[in-house]
């Protein structure tokens, strides 16, 4: 009996999971939060140039990552936030609203205790309200983040960031309204052994001006660029070593007369003394040139062009080589 009561209720019990999940898509859609999914390009881009910028700015080595984006009503996000973290409002011009930024206390605390000359270590962040010290302190971080945001974000439509207030989460609290559905970008940051993170809560109506470009994929488009990642790969790409081969001549010949030769056959290849040698690195022709002899009896090559340029009208004399 006890089997054939599981059997029954199994269809109820899965017929209202269901349901409970048809509600939750429901009131997502209702709410209003449609993904952005530029939002998550922007803010991976953004994490390694606020990196950079902790360390040449605030003299702060960390590791930022970008970890994800959600989508949630203020009064939820305000709720969930720790109670010991420092916000800050920034207004945004341009979209006509503003936005917010939170560091939770882990960071705070680890930011100050490298910035006074300790080693923060986990687990003794303090459970207190921030001091004024701490909030100064850390307007100048709110800053930098502002800027790396607005620098990424303005790839796609201009921005610019004014930092208003620094606060806590009871006083920011009352900036929007508790059911303004908002997407937050949550990033990790580890500091030492500490590991902390910020937050950047964009109110969607402030997305308005921009929300159709930010809820569509630029596939195939170039979305700027990290200069300190390309001078590092051009910095290893010049001290790489390649092997290039100098073609001087090729021929066609027929497989009959191959077949025929014999040791001691001499190939007629009618190579001229101003025949073009092309400089071929993985058989891609990158260079054309003309070989010459030097002074101490080695062959060297004047180039004369690249492979993508004009073709001279008569070629260079070597005698100066």
């Amino acid at each position: 009996m006890e089997a054939a009561t599981d059997t029954l209720e199994a269809p109820e019990s899965r017929g209202n999971q269901t349901r409970l999940v048809e509600e939750e898509i429901i009131a997502k859609a209702s709410a209003g939060f449609q993904p952005l999914p530029m939002l998550d390009v922007i803010f991976s881009r953004m994490a390694p140039a606020t990196a950079a910028s902790f360390r040449a700015r605030a003299s702060l080595i960390t590791e930022v990552r970008f970890d994800r984006t959600t989508y949630a009503p203020w009064g939820e996000i305000v709720t969930g936030m720790d109670p010991h973290a420092i916000c800050a409002t920034a207004e945004a011009p341009q979209w006509n609203g503003a936005i917010a930024l939170a560091m939770d206390s882990v960071f705070v605390f680890a930011a100050m205790e490298r910035l006074t000359g300790g080693i923060p270590s986990p687990g003794t962040a303090p459970s207190r309200p921030p001091t004024g010290i701490e909030r100064e302190t850390m307007r100048h971080l709110f800053k930098l983040i502002l800027e790396d945001l607005a620098t990424n974000i303005s790839r796609i439509a201009e921005a610019t960031f004014s930092l208003e207030a620094v606060e806590s989460p009871k006083e920011i609290g009352a900036i929007h309204g508790v059911s303004t559905p908002c997407a937050v970008a949550r990033m990790e940051v580890r500091l030492d052994e500490c590991l902390g993170s910020f937050s950047v809560i964009i109110p969607l109506r402030t997305l308005d001006p921009v929300q159709e470009r930010l809820a569509t994929m630029f596939l195939g488009d170039k979305l700027g660029g990290d200069s300190s990642w390309r001078d590092h790969i051009a910095s290893r790409i010049t001290g790489s070593s390649v092997v290039v081969t100098a073609r001087i001549h090729e021929k066609q010949i027929p497989l009959s007369d191959i077949l025929a030769w014999k040791p001691g056959t001499q190939i007629d290849f009618s190579i001229l003394p101003d025949q073009e040698v092309t400089v071929m690195c993985s058989g891609i022709p990158i260079l054309f040139g003309h070989a010459g002899r030097l002074r101490n009896g080695n062959i060297a090559l004047r180039v004369t062009r690249e492979a993508a340029g004009p073709i001279p009208s008569a070629p260079e004399e070597l005698g100066s080589m």
